[in-house]
């Protein structure tokens, strides 16, 4: 039925009712063998069903009440031929929807029910033999195709849609041009929950995550739009997509990308499976072999040999199994790190808090590389040169997430001091850097000792005569050397328990555990490589695995070709080096990029010091936000990939500035201190004035080189929302 986007719902609804009131041909009690569920709108929840047998042993089953009837389209030759077996008009029939008759059925014949399945299923397990058989409500087959679909949802449903579940029939409705499904199914969200889907319609990285999983079924009851805020403030959306993406791999590989089976997973299947790991816990192992046996997991899936392929996926599966229902549990993993690193940037309302470090990456260390700061090499470790941003991008996290954990002026300081070394610069930062929190800190430590040493005299602390045992102090600390823990990989399996289900997403008791090794080394070592003591996964394990989920893998690995990275260590904050005032002005793409004590020191382990970064400065080349080539800061290595795209017509420009030739790229980025080319294609009409010699508009004549010389800025001055 088309409809204009004006159209109220009420309206809508009214012409449903109509048509159902139209095709409505009577009711009756049909024998349940004759049911059948060709098009479920969910699949089939057991916890539903127990629920529903609950109720019919408290209350008994209550079939004929109007709102528990189960409607039902019947083919009219069918219907007569029943009909005429009780010697009934049709019109006859349709007044007695009040006292349905039993409609007797020939054999084999089946309708198809619009919903009702768990009743259904219910029934069979409460009711005696002889008394399977529920009220339907029958219609013809010349039912309008959104009434249909109305019938369908049920607005009286045995077991209510949850929200997730709404969402998903309203973006399903959306892919299949169905704009009256968009706006029935949108309608019944509560005003706050629409206007977090407003919100969440303007962040398409987000919607375009959400929707390459619309075709798992089971994921969704767990997902609740009213917990959008959860997903939409920490502004994080290329981790949280890639979380998504990491939902929809591990899931395609378990089903072994079976679209069929994925549409009919279950809930209590994947809240039964996720977080667990069975490859590498033996209680996860067990329980998945245990309940595949039995058919509690994934019910409805009958065929031996896909059953038998499902569970040999499962109990080879390395990774924990993520779900909509962990994520969010995740997210709130990661709020208090992005808080520290949003804190050290510019504000902005419309960037997410990977694209305004993005915004700042310049390809290059503050120092040429890193190869100045070098104290000693762990390495060589080699990376592709996209990985470039991510290499640095990973390691703030890691810090952010370490220091979080005991904030204090000193954290804030190490995380401004790894982002400096890491090629970022901004005055939030540049402040951090001026910080000296040791100096208070011994003051007031000095303070506490009189009061401890002395409690019943008073006294006047004079600061300034302090000063000199407060600087003897911070000397002798500074001549201390941490102790460092072994470089060995930590554990991923224990003896003993290993981390509980309960705390393997979200935040949990064991989130001060391993903080000595949340370092990039130590998260992207190969799996292969880890020390393994027991058969349950550790809780170092499972902060790995968020930790991938949410950005990526990273090959750390010597075989893989790109500029050498090198392990560096970070000077003391008393040896501060001024940083690289200049940084790229580069759009991010919308696209995700490639991707047992606890210790009171975040910085505590031989890593503490270490950070890696790119020796060899690289320029890209980006059209739209998306890298289309990566080349090494040499001239003809930049002028002959300019070369090659002015010869295809495209432009090159610095993102705010004027176009120029391809002859002056390297020296323009030498001049501006850049690292960024855009690349544009020019509508074909000025292309062709060129060709033929033509003057161009005044705005697409190449500049000079000389008219860039000077440093290009950018600022931005757009308040954020937290």
């Amino acid at each position: 039925m088309e409809t204009s986007s004006a159209e109220s719902l009420a309206a809508i609804e009214q012409r449903i009712a109509s048509d159902k009131l139209a095709k409505f041909k009577g009711a009756a009690r049909v024998s349940i063998q004759h049911l059948e569920f060709p098009h479920p709108t969910r699949p089939i929840d057991r916890k539903a069903i127990r629920q529903l047998i609950r109720e019919f042993d408290g209350e008994g089953c209550i079939r004929e009440e109007a709102s528990h009837r189960i409607p039902v389209v019947i083919d009219n030759s069918i219907l007569q031929a029943a009909l005429e077996r009780l010697s009934l008009t049709a019109e006859t029939f349709r007044s007695k929807a009040d006292h349905p008759p039993f409609l007797e059925l020939g054999s084999g014949v089946k309708l198809e029910c619009l919903h009702g399945q768990h009743r259904v299923l219910a029934a069979k397990e409460h009711l005696a033999a002889s008394q399977l058989w529920w009220v339907v409500d029958i219609y013809g087959t010349d039912l309008n195709k959104d009434t249909k679909q109305a019938l369908r949802e049920g607005y009286s449903y045995s077991a209510k849609y949850t929200s997730g579940e709404m969402f998903r029939h309203m973006r399903l409705c959306y892919y299949d041009n169905d704009p009256l499904g968009v706006q029935r199914w949108r309608g019944r969200f509560s005003s706050s929950q629409d206007t977090f889907l407003e919100q969440l319609f303007k962040r398409p990285i987000l919607v375009e995550a959400l929707d390459s999983i619309l075709h798992i079924q089971g994921v969704w009851r767990d997902f609740y739009i009213g917990s959008l805020d959860v997903i939409l403030f920490p502004k994080c959306d290329e981790e949280i997509a890639h979380y998504i993406n990491s939902i929809k791999a591990i899931l395609a590989r378990i089903f072994n990308g079976d679209m069929t089976i994925m549409m009919r997973t279950d809930p209590m299947t994947i809240e039964s499976i996720q977080s667990r790991c069975p490859a590498l816990s033996k209680s996860d192992y067990d329980f998945i072999e245990e309940n595949m046996g039995s058919g509690e997991l994934f019910p409805e899936l009958i065929d031996p040999v896909k059953r038998a392929d499902i569970t040999r996926n499962l109990l080879t599966n390395e990774e924990l199994i993520p779900s909509l229902y962990t994520l969010v549990k995740d997210i709130r993993y990661l709020k208090q790190p992005a808080k520290h690193l949003s804190g050290l940037l510019p504000a902005s309302r419309k960037k997410s808090l990977r694209q305004r470090w993005f915004h700042l990456f310049s390809g290059i260390g503050s120092s040429g590389g890193g190869i100045a700061m070098q104290q000693r090499v762990l390495g060589p470790y080699t990376t592709g040169g996209p990985d470039s941003f991510d290499v640095r991008y990973q390691q703030l996290w890691l810090c952010s997430y370490r220091v979080c954990k005991y904030p204090n002026a000193y954290g804030r300081l190490q995380l401004a001091e790894l982002a400096r070394r890491l090629g970022f610069s901004t005055p939030k930062i540049e402040f951090e850097l001026t910080q000296d929190p040791a100096q208070a800190v011994i003051k007031n430590a000095l303070r506490d000792v009189f009061h401890t040493l002395r409690p019943n005299e008073k006294f006047n602390f004079d600061a300034n005569k302090a000063n000199p045992v407060v600087a003897s102090f911070k000397e002798y600390i500074n001549s201390q050397e941490s102790i460092n823990a072994k470089s060995v990989l930590p554990p991923i399996t224990v003896t003993g328990k290993g981390a509980p289900l309960s705390c393997r997403c979200g935040q949990s008791k064991l989130d001060t555990r391993d903080l000595a090794h949340l370092f990039l080394d130590k998260i992207h070592a190969p799996l292969s490589k880890y020390q393994r003591h027991g058969d349950e996964i550790s809780s170092f394990y499972v902060k790995r695995s968020r930790h991938i989920a949410f950005f990526g893998a990273i090959d750390l690995t010597e075989n893989r070709e790109g500029p050498s990275t090198h392990l560096v260590s970070t000077p003391s904050s008393l040896d501060r080096r001024q940083p690289d005032a200049s940084r790229p002005a580069v759009e991010m793409t919308s696209s995700i990029p490639s991707t047992s004590r606890q210790a009171r020191n975040p910085d505590e382990g031989i890593e503490s010091n270490q950070v890696v970064l790119f020796q060899e400065p690289a320029v890209r080349f980006m059209e739209k936000g998306v890298i289309l080539r990566e080349v090494p800061f040499r001239k003809e290595d930049v002028n002959r990939q300019a070369k090659e795209y002015a010869d295809q017509g495209r432009k090159l420009f610095l993102e705010q500035g004027p176009y120029f030739t391809w002859q002056d790229c390297f020296d323009i980025l030498t001049r501006t201190k850049k690292s960024a080319v855009i690349v544009t294609t020019v509508v074909e009409s000025l292309a062709g004035k060129r060709r033929r010699g033509e003057d161009l508009p005044e705005r697409f004549q190449p500049a000079t080189k000389e008219a860039f010389d000077f440093e290009m800025n950018e600022d931005e001055d757009e308040e954020e929302e937290w």
